[in-house]
């Protein structure tokens, strides 16, 4: 879990970086690369999630 002042000082140390997409968690971009990817990967997975929850 982050404090409010880190999530403040990543954007802060983005926006002085002009960086675009804003991830304080560094795993997070690893995600955000995989689905870019491969999206039908992404999509299959959600359906499968999907039909587990209906």
């Amino acid at each position: 879990m982050l404090t409010p002042g880190a999530v403040a000082d990543a954007v802060v140390a983005a926006q002085a970086q002009e960086r675009f997409l804003i991830l304080p968690h560094p795993e997070v971009a690893v995600f955000a690369r995989q689905r870019a990817d491969d999206p039908d990967r992404r999509l299959a997975g959600m359906r499968r999630l999907e039909a587990q929850l209906v």
